[in-house]
Formats: structure tokens, sequence, C-alpha cells
């Protein structure tokens, strides 16, 4: 676990200014889960290093435009260490808030 934590923390200067948008996100609203496409979205970096991932049981069904990931207990520990690396604006009164790590249809 501890390779791990160290990974967490050591990714955190090369992540891009999308990876920590969507970090930003989930510690502002004190979000560990979220659902999304099965590919991840915008997330699929975070995925591959780690930092998020699957949160699906074996044999569980889930729908493929909705899977489950969560940020594991380790990963998440040092991003909150590291909360000033992801600064989070919510919108503006009426503004609809948008999940950072959907990719919108049309793109």
């Amino acid at each position: 676990m501890r390779q791990k934590t160290k990974e967490a923390r050591d990714f955190i200067s090369y992540m891009t200014d999308k990876d920590r948008e969507i970090i930003g996100f989930l510690l502002y609203h004190n979000q560990k889960t979220f659902q999304a496409d099965s590919d991840g979205g915008y997330a699929a970096s975070l995925i591959a290093r780690g930092i998020i991932r699957v949160a699906c049981k074996p044999g569980q069904v889930f729908d493929p435009s909705w899977m489950p990931f969560e940020i594991p207990d380790y990963a998440w520990t040092v991003l909150e260490q590291n909360r000033s690396s992801f600064p989070y604006k919510p919108p503006s009164n009426g503004e609809t808030e948008k999940h950072p790590w959907a990719i919108h249809w049309k793109v």
C-alpha cells in the first residue's frame, strides 16, 4: 500500500488541468464515488494510474453507460492532504453543475 500511496502522491505534479478539475470536484463535494460511461470519460488517465478504479464487485450487474467508479482510500488520503493542488469553483447561482469526467455526446 505504501508504494501505491507514493505513486499517487508523485503523480499529482503530472496531472492535467482536466485531472485536477475532476479531483477538485470530487474533493469539494466530499464524493469518493461517481458513475460514468464504462470508459471513464475524461477520468481515463486517472483510472489508468489507479487514482480512480471501477467499483463493481465480481458478478455485479451494471449498466455500461452508468458504471460505478471510486477513489480508493489510499488515494483519497493523499488527495485530501494535497487539496490545495485541486482548486474548484462551483457554478454561479442558476448555472447547472456539470460532471467534469463526462464527455458530451457531441464531442
